[in-house]
């Protein structure tokens, strides 16, 4: 079975520096990650979507306990097609286009606030959950969700960084790519940043170092478009993003970290 999911990904062919200010420049300041073996990019997921023609649309994901990846809502439900994936393969660690060192499980159960699928509020409402049937057995250590308050939020966008790990699609197939940089700044629902990101690093945990651990602290989900319905620097031919411009992601609440262990308790949607 990996196997075939290797041949589909084949048809388809398609912690860092902080000096970086600018989205995708004025360097790309993206590093791969090749220990993808190693805690906490163990725990990093690569999503494959198959929307039903038998091939992989990418996301990311984070593997946050034995059977439960927290992501991005539009990563599980899609507004150009209004339809969500008939089923996603869970792929921690993926380091290219052939290495899967924990294999893939398929599942076909995951939930997203409701307020996603039909609006009014989606920016807020951009994440969600996948069940998956089964835990890896390898995999025993995952990161902790930590919503942190306001007060909490502002020492870190003083003194720390957050870091965005995940599978951007302009990258050769399968690897994983990381940065860090500074907060910018928060409000009630989400976070702003600088982090280098391009389509693909969607579902990617936002991280920080808090209180001596790693945790996440929230979900990325958004970059910034140029005139043509572009990401900036993404790919040849576009431009770098404005000076001051921000990448974003959902701020993880305590009742987000409530809703990825009990996602029907919660009020979450079923999908498909």
């Amino acid at each position: 079975m990996l196997e075939d999911l290797v041949e589909s990904w084949r048809e388809l062919g398609d912690l860092a520096d902080d000096s970086d200010a600018a989205l995708i420049g004025p360097r790309d300041s993206r590093v791969q990650e090749i220990e993808t073996t190693r805690f906490p990019w163990n725990t990093i997921v690569y999503l494959c979507r198959d929307f039903g023609s038998g091939l992989c649309s990418g996301c990311s994901g984070t593997l946050v306990s034995p059977t439960r990846v927290l992501t991005a809502g539009h990563c599980l439900f899609s507004l150009r097609r209004m339809a969500a994936p008939r089923t996603i393969r869970v792929c921690p660690g993926r380091r290219d286009r052939d290495t899967f060192p924990y294999g893939a499980i398929p599942t076909s159960e995951y939930w997203i606030p409701p307020a996603f699928r039909d609006g009014p509020g989606r920016l807020g409402a951009d994440w969600g959950v996948i069940v998956l049937p089964r835990p890896f057995p390898q995999l025993r250590q995952f990161l902790p969700l930590c919503p942190l308050s306001s007060a909490a939020l502002d020492r870190l966008r003083m003194s720390g960084l957050v870091a965005v790990a995940g599978y951007p699609s302009d990258r050769p197939i399968g690897t994983m790519w990381r940065h860090a940089e500074r907060l910018a700044k928060f409000d009630a629902r989400r976070l702003h940043y600088t982090v280098d990101t391009c389509p693909g690093h969607s579902g990617s945990p936002i991280i920080a170092r808090i209180g001596g651990r790693l945790c996440v602290i929230g979900v990325h989900t958004a970059g910034l478009l140029d005139s043509e319905g572009r990401s900036f620097g993404c790919k040849r031919g576009t431009v770098l993003a404005p000076p001051g411009s921000l990448n974003s992601g959902i701020r993880l609440t305590p009742a987000m970290s409530t809703a990825v262990h009990d996602p029907a308790g919660a009020g979450l949607v079923r999908l498909p």
